[in-house]
């Protein structure tokens, strides 16, 4: 009769066959998953091969694996740590998906060394990266907190002109209570121009805001109808056909 310290012994070597049998099985997946190659070298050749032919991606084999680890170390590296990393990548896929999250991230690293300047150049070329493209304005369509982050910025950069520039744009698309009054002390620190904060506000929006050409069309229950004419801060445009 085989004991109890035996029948241990036997489903504890069980069990050890069963858990290396898993591990091999992990291990076999782990390359392709988490290639081991230092970034920027030999693991470029591995992982899920991103279509470089698109119009956002760059050039060389930059895969979603690849990608995603030199995301991961250049947001856990600090300061110039992070610059360092950020330069390698911008350097060797300058073209791809995650360019303008790659300058974000190079915004923030001069923001945390006392670099105002370059941090605000940073977060603007991540905004002129973005995707989907910036409006009209050259204010993004999805992180809405960069222009207020570049107009802060530029005030501590020492041009407080034109982060009250950039504070007045973000209004267009953030109503945040902290906007206004961002934009009363900027106004306090540019001198208290003009006849008052309202009317110097106003007169900002209207020349940072783009304005379409006058312009002329068949009216309903009117013979033309300009632009010009029409009395509303937002007009809209439909054309349409029957037919």
């Amino acid at each position: 009769m085989i004991d109890r310290r035996t029948a241990v012994q036997n489903r504890a070597g069980h069990a050890a066959v069963i858990l290396a049998a898993l591990l091999l099985a992990a291990c076999q997946g782990m390359d392709r998953l988490e290639p081991d190659a230092p970034l920027g070298g030999d693991a470029a050749d591995r992982g899920t091969l991103l279509e470089a032919s698109g119009p956002r991606l760059g050039g060389g084999r930059l895969t979603e694996d690849i990608a995603t680890r030199w995301i991961r170390q250049i947001e856990a590296a600090p300061g110039e740590a992070r610059l360092r990393l950020a330069d390698r990548f911008l350097e060797e896929y300058p073209d791809a998906e995650v360019i303008s999250y790659l300058h974000e991230l190079v915004g923030d690293a001069h923001s945390e060394l006392g670099q105002p300047r370059l941090a605000a150049d940073a977060w603007e070329r991540a905004i002129e990266t973005s995707w989907p493209a910036p409006d009209l304005l050259g204010l993004p369509l999805t992180n809405l907190e960069l222009p207020y982050e570049v107009g802060w910025a530029r005030y501590e950069a020492g041009d407080a002109r034109l982060g009250a520039d950039w504070l007045a744009r973000t209004t267009f698309i953030d109503d945040r209570p902290q906007l206004e009054q961002g934009l009363r002390f900027l106004y306090a620190e540019l001198g208290a121009p003009g006849d008052g904060f309202e009317p110097w506000l106003q007169g900002r929006l209207a020349e940072l805001s783009v304005r379409a050409p006058d312009f002329e069309l068949p009216g309903y229950q009117v013979d033309t109808l300009a632009l010009s004419e029409v009395d509303a801060k937002l007009t809209l445009l439909n054309f349409w056909t029957p037919t």
